[in-house]
């Protein structure tokens, strides 16, 4: 018997999500058991046990012939809703147990103020994290923000529309969940073959629905981020029409992304090209809405500016970051612009390499003492691999400077442990750091050297390592002077072989007085430039 007096229409596409649909749907228990609902599936051709798993929770499990249009599919499960209201869920994605803000919302009279509702969406792309927690609630890894518009009124008759990263035409006013999240791994691979699929496939319908409109900068700015599966100089046209774009369209929503998207294109081929794109959106784009992207643009200004080795206005793009890092991370930015994209650079990964670069800045200022107190901040425990590497670096560098007070009495303990710890790419990093060390020790002087070794020796860690150290150390001295003998002894036959010859006697003199240089006490070398200078 069908469901009277129904609130929500919660509608769903699927093929073969067998790794993650159950995990979705039960996530959805708590909103079926506090409102009138309906859940609605379109399945378009699964061929594992999807359909058996979303017979047990469907209440209208429908088939549609897949024909390359996400639209299309959505569309046709919408269709069937009977709802006041709809709400769109995928698969790969997760409600949060606690959904008492949209059991609020839809039980008052706030509902009827409002033509659709936002929900705040978390992308979490660690695959390894995503597939070792129970709920993607408990995930802490890479992640980006969006703002998806995911609820809208069913009076309003809404229909999706382009093939694909599909959309729905919403009316102000609209609202916005900020209290919910939902949580999503569909990017999240650990075989990159099925990410390059994917990117593949994305790429191919977006290409058709931008060649059906040239102008449509959202359907461009969604085939710009699969790059990785783009011939380069398609997506280098790509770049300049989105550059030609969005110069036309500077009030087009997706504008403001476009110039963060494109200067960061040139961030590694034209900096001064990517420094103008970056000053441009200063200019038009001066108001507090558009500070989210604006993130990306002091990002971008950074790097650009310290290749030039301008350090002062390096920090200044450094701090400004940070600034609105802040206001990001504690939800005092205006996030109007997530509906259209996540910034580029706000991760961990992002953030530390800000803080790395400002530490570069002062090394290269010569201000050894903030160097080493900035570096002092640094939570190794926290930080990437990547980023673990490039501290690490920073650490052995500024501990022959005595105003940076860094010693690797305090650091070698926390390489020691991370070359033994359960994080794959922190052990791999120490591991390089290790190796790079090692390199370091045997290209000092003698008196520097037995001063990081004592510095090692200081904890227990280094204690145990340090013989290793020291043998290491010895083995690469005996292969230099083992080198070195042996160019000395090729050097002396070269000697030979010209003197035999009557006209390069010259040229092995020549070589001789050089070769005194080297080896200053060497008899023969003496005898060969005694015979020769007769």
């Amino acid at each position: 018997m069908e469901q009277q007096n129904i609130i929500i229409s919660i509608c769903m596409i699927m093929k073969n999500e067998e790794r993650c649909l159950e995990r979705c749907l039960k996530s959805l228990t708590p909103l079926r058991e506090q409102l009138p609902c309906e859940l609605i599936i379109t399945d378009t051709g699964s061929t594992d046990r999807s359909i058996e798993i979303a017979e047990k929770y469907a209440d209208k499990l429908l088939h549609f012939e897949w024909c390359n249009d996400f639209s299309a599919a959505r569309n046709f499960g919408l269709e069937q809703a009977k709802g006041e209201w709809i709400m769109v869920i995928d698969a790969d994605e997760e409600l949060v147990e606690d959904v008492s803000h949209l059991v609020k919302f839809f039980t008052s009279e706030e509902k009827y103020k409002y033509y659709g509702c936002f929900l705040k969406k978390k992308n979490c792309f660690d695959a390894k994290i995503c597939s070792s927690v129970e709920s993607l609630k408990d995930y802490e890894g890479g992640y980006s923000n969006f703002s998806d518009f995911r609820v809208f009124r069913a009076d309003m008759n809404p229909r999706y529309h382009g093939i694909i990263h599909e959309a729905v035409s919403h009316f102000e006013p609209t609202y916005t969940f900020k209290e919910l999240v939902l949580y999503h791994d569909g990017y999240a691979f650990e075989d990159k073959s099925k990410r390059r699929e994917k990117g593949v496939r994305n790429a191919s319908l977006l290409e058709k629905q931008i060649k059906e409109n040239l102008h449509d900068l959202r359907a461009i700015t969604h085939v710009l981020r699969e790059e990785d599966v783009l011939d380069k100089e398609v997506y280098k046209n790509l770049i300049l029409l989105t550059e030609k774009l969005m110069y036309k369209n500077l009030r087009n929503i997706f504008a403001p992304y476009s110039f963060a998207k494109v200067a960061s294109y040139y961030l590694e081929r034209d900096k001064e090209k990517a420094l103008k794109i970056c000053k441009d959106y200063l200019r038009y784009y001066d108001d507090k809405n558009c500070e989210l992207f604006e993130m990306d643009i002091r990002f971008i200004q950074a790097k650009c500016l310290f290749a030039q080795k301008q350090y002062q206005p390096t920090l200044k793009m450094i701090s400004r970051y940070f600034e609105l890092i802040d206001k990001y991370e504690s939800e005092k930015m205006s996030l109007e612009l997530l509906k259209t994209a996540a910034p580029m650079y706000v991760g961990e990964y992002a953030q530390e390499n800000m803080k790395y670069l400002r530490i570069q800045c002062y090394v290269e200022l010569k201000e050894m003492k903030t160097a080493g107190e900035l570096l002092k901040q640094i939570d190794f425990k926290k930080v990437t691999g990547t980023g673990f590497f490039n501290f690490f670096v920073l650490v052995i560098r500024l501990n022959h400077f005595r105003e940076a007070n860094i010693s690797l009495a305090e650091y070698y303990p926390i390489l020691s442990r991370a070359m033994k710890g359960e994080n794959e790419r922190q052990t791999e990093a120490a591991k390089q750091v290790y190796d790079l060390l090692q390199k370091h020790i045997n290209h000092v002087p003698e008196r520097m050297r037995k001063a990081i070794f004592t510095q090692i020796a200081f904890s227990e860690e280094g204690k145990a390592d340090l013989q290793d150290m020291i043998d290491k150390s010895n083995e690469e001295d005996r292969k230099k002077k083992e080198n070195f003998q042996n160019a000395i002894a090729n050097a002396k036959e070269s000697i030979r072989e010209l003197m035999k010859e009557e006209n390069m006697k010259n040229e092995a003199l020549d070589l001789a007085k050089q070769l005194e240089e080297l080896a200053p006490e060497d008899e023969e070398v003496k005898e060969f430039i005694k015979v020769l200078s007769e």
